[in-house]
């Protein structure tokens, strides 16, 4: 072994690593209001009925695999209180996790048909999507421009030097 070489990490270490770099959202403020808005509109998903990750992540404006995330890493007390099975994938596939068999025989068992595949057969006639609105997210609309004026309040127009001044449209500035 030479003496700038260092022992090679284990495969575990390495895992704990990247476990430890991705969880530096799990705790911020951005994430506790995304993770509650994801509860808040899997907990009112009527009995028998599912929806995607990519349509909880169209609601709230994030990418399904966030929504995905949250849903994977819930504890068990948010996993009994939430019905997390009733979200699937795009298409109506169920994800290959450690859960699955219990996700499916909960959809099987509130009437979703479920193939041996693990894909909800005839997903439109079960899937919601209108969701229930977010209750934590601060209203996102956009200002109009009256409410953005005040830092131009009182200004004139400025004049473009490519079309010259206002006063004579046909000068051009130096």
């Amino acid at each position: 072994m030479s003496l700038h070489s260092s022992p090679r990490p284990s495969p575990s270490a390495s895992k704990a690593k990247r476990r430890s770099r991705h969880s530096g959202m799990a705790g911020s403020p951005a994430y506790a209001r995304i993770k509650a808005d994801v509860l808040a509109i899997v907990g009112a998903l009527p009995y028998g009925r599912v929806t995607t990750h990519a349509l909880i992540g169209a609601r709230l404006s994030v990418i399904p695999r966030h929504v995905a995330y949250i849903l994977a890493t819930l504890d068990d007390i948010d996993r009994d209180r939430v019905p997390w099975h009733r979200v699937v994938a795009q298409g109506g596939a169920i994800g290959r996790h450690k859960r699955r068999d219990d996700q499916i025989s909960r959809l099987r068992a509130e009437g979703v048909p479920v193939s041996a595949a693990g894909i909800v057969a005839g997903l439109d006639g079960v899937v919601v999507t209108r969701l229930a609105a977010a209750r934590s997210r601060p209203d996102r609309r956009q200002a109009t421009p009256d409410e953005m004026g005040s830092a131009t309040a009182g200004m004139e127009p400025r004049a473009s030097r490519a079309r010259g001044r206002f006063e004579h449209p046909g000068t051009r500035l130096k």
